[in-house]
């Protein structure tokens, strides 16, 4: 819960209450927030209360609530839907020199026309020809667009959804879609949506979003990794195996970074140590290796971190690829040090 003095100025307000009229944003609250006026009054809005998005400044949003403007901190809304200012048409219908008289023309159902002015139930649109005329707003559809808004991720995590995989790595930009439920409902590069809780990540402004291009994405070479693993869980162990009939530890390994990235890793477990950057266990993000010892001094297991303290391994005791915790008493005690493949 947030509060903060109510405070806009006429210039502010005035230009705001332009925009009122007719085209109109929307965002929705991540968390309680307690608007405090400067008569003492509060206003509350609610955990997942929508609400008219009007304006976004370098600090705050300025939204609209039974007609009154508040200003709001960035990090309490999220930005959902930005209105295009386009209408389809719903009904065969006619375009107006005046409100409810003179006809200009005629207009087909699912016809595209932007508006330029709403004032009561007419509004002034112009036709994909440009001409410009007043329809009836009944008559008409508003169309919106999706507004992502932009995060970044706070820890190294996993999300799955129906098969599907994202991997969070703390400190990159996230796509945000949606907030219900406590979560926030992120997609990836191919429009899929994972639900993320509101820990996981921090929201960033609407005109600070980071650019996916210009900075170091390691997510989605990550998240192919974790698939192909998660994939292959189930399969049989099998000695010096590399997926035909089964894997060994180093096989699978070896498989899913050539088959996911094309990254030829060492053959063997011990080989696989050379490969990468040496990383602290306390530092782990998934798609890291690590690696066990089984006997003597010597390494001889590895497997794919996942996170949550989890790994990915073709088990030769149980036969099969298989999930285990680094902090199982086997594990933990046999634990040798781990590699970074993808920087």
């Amino acid at each position: 819960m947030q509060n903060r003095k109510h405070k806009l100025s006429i210039a502010i307000v005035g230009i705001c209450l332009i925009g009122l009229v007719g085209f109109k944003d929307t965002g929705i609250f991540v968390r309680e927030y307690i608007s405090v006026e400067e008569d003492e009054s509060q206003i509350i809005f609610q955990r997942e209360e929508e609400v008219n998005l009007i304006r976004e400044t370098s600090r705050s949003y300025i939204v609209e609530k039974d007609k009154t403007l508040y200003e709001v901190p960035i990090n309490v809304l999220l930005r959902k839907d930005r209105t295009t200012n386009k209408y389809k048409v719903m009904t065969h219908t006619t375009l107006l020199e005046e409100p409810g008289r003179n006809i200009i023309k005629f207009l087909n159902k699912d016809e595209i026309v932007q508006a330029l002015k709403i004032d009561g139930d007419y509004g002034l649109f112009s036709t994909e020809d440009g001409t410009n005329g007043y329809i009836y707003l009944p008559q008409l559809e508003e169309l919106t667009e999706d507004n992502n808004s932009f995060g970044i991720s706070k820890v190294h995590k996993v999300l799955i959804n129906d098969g599907k995989y994202y991997a969070l790595v703390k400190g990159e930009s996230v796509t945000i879609k949606d907030f219900n439920e406590g979560n926030y409902v992120i997609i990836d590069d191919k429009g899929n949506e994972f639900k993320a809780s509101e820990s996981l990540v921090e929201l960033r402004r609407t005109a600070d979003r980071v650019s996916r291009s210009s900075e170091s994405r390691r997510s989605p070479d990550i998240t192919k990794v974790i698939e192909l693993a998660y994939n292959a869980l189930g399969k049989p162990y099998s000695y010096a195996g590399t997926g035909a009939k089964g894997y060994d530890c180093s096989g699978l390994t070896y498989s899913i970074y050539l088959n996911g990235l094309d990254i030829k890793l060492n053959r063997s477990s011990r080989d696989q140590a050379k490969n990468g950057i040496s990383v602290n266990k306390q530092d782990l993000i998934p798609g890291d290796l690590v690696f066990f010892r089984t006997s003597g001094k010597s390494i001889g297991h590895v497997g794919i971190y996942i996170g949550d303290g989890n790994m990915i391994h073709a088990s030769s005791g149980k036969r099969k690829v298989m999930i285990s915790s680094l902090d199982e008493t086997y594990y933990k005690s046999r634990y040798v040090t781990a590699r970074r493949i993808i920087n």
